[in-house]
C-alpha cells in the first residue's frame, strides 16, 4: 500500500503547507514540521506545540465532548492577567486549562513508528504510543504530561481575586514552557537521529515561569 501512503503523505503534507501560509499552525514549531514531513517514512497529521485555554463548561465539572464545553480564549504563548480577565467576562462555569505539546504522525512501517515512539519517550513524552496500524501506516500519538487544569468561575461567581488569579497564570505559563522545552528535547533528538544534526549533551534548565518573568 505504498502508493496509498504517499498519496495520503502528500494530502497532508500539502495541508500543513497552506495552513501555515495562513497563519493557521504554530509559529515556534512550524519550520521544525516543514522539514521533518521531507523524511521519506514520516508525515504529521496534526501538531500543537501547547496551549491555555479559558473553557465554558455547561456543567460544573468539566468534561470534553461536542456541546459539553466552548471555548473562550486559546493562546499558544504564555499569557497575562490583563488577557486572562478580559476572556472570562462571559461564561458561567469557567475553567483555565494548560495543554503541553501533542503531535500525531503516521509511520512507514512499525519499525519506524518504534524508532520515534522511543525518541518521544527519550524526550519526556512519557505518554507516546502508537495509536492504530493500518494498510496505509502507523499511527502515533506523541503527548506529555504538562497539563494543569483549575476551575475560575462557578455558576457566574469568580473563584479568585486578581492576585490569586495572577499566580495561577504564573502557574499555567509555566506549565506551557516546560511543556515547550520537552518539544526543544524532542526536536534536537529527532534532528540528531535523522539529519545527523549534532547538539551538546547539557541538559536545559527548567526556569520557573515566575523567574523567567523578571529577566524581561
Amino acid at each position: 500500500m505504498a502508493e496509498v501512503y504517499e498519496a495520503r503523505k502528500r494530502r497532508f503534507v500539502d495541508r500543513l503547507i497552506r495552513e501555515g501560509e495562513e497563519g493557521r499552525v504554530d509559529f515556534d514549531i512550524l519550520d521544525f514540521l516543514r522539514e521533518f514531513n521531507e523524511l521519506s517514512n514520516y508525515y504529521t497529521t496534526s501538531s500543537c506545540s501547547g496551549r491555555i485555554m479559558i473553557v465554558d463548561a455547561f456543567s460544573l465539572s468539566f468534561a470534553k465532548g461536542r456541546g459539553l464545553a466552548k471555548i473562550l480564549a486559546k493562546w499558544h504563548r504564555p499569557v497575562t492577567l490583563s488577557e486572562v480577565l478580559g476572556a472570562i467576562n462571559s461564561g458561567v462555569n469557567l475553567w483555565l486549562l494548560t495543554r503541553g505539546p501533542i503531535l500525531h504522525v503516521v509511520a512507514k512501517d512499525v519499525e519506524s513508528a518504534m524508532d520515534l515512539t522511543r525518541l518521544a519517550k527519550d524526550a519526556g513524552f512519557k505518554r507516546s504510543s502508537i495509536l492504530s496500524i493500518k494498510d496505509w501506516g502507523v499511527v502515533i500519538e506523541i503527548e506529555s504530561d504538562d497539563r494543569l487544569d483549575i476551575p475560575i468561575k462557578v455558576n457566574g461567581e469568580l473563584l479568585l481575586n486578581n492576585n490569586q488569579l495572577s499566580e495561577i497564570i504564573n502557574a499555567a505559563n509555566e506549565t506551557l514552557m516546560f511543556g515547550k522545552l520537552r518539544l526543544v528535547r524532542l526536536i534536537k533528538l529527532i534532528e540528531s537521529r535523522y539529519f545527523n544534526r549534532n547538539y551538546s549533551q547539557d541538559n536545559e534548565a527548567l526556569v520557573p515561569y515566575r523567574v523567567f518573568k523578571r529577566w524581561l
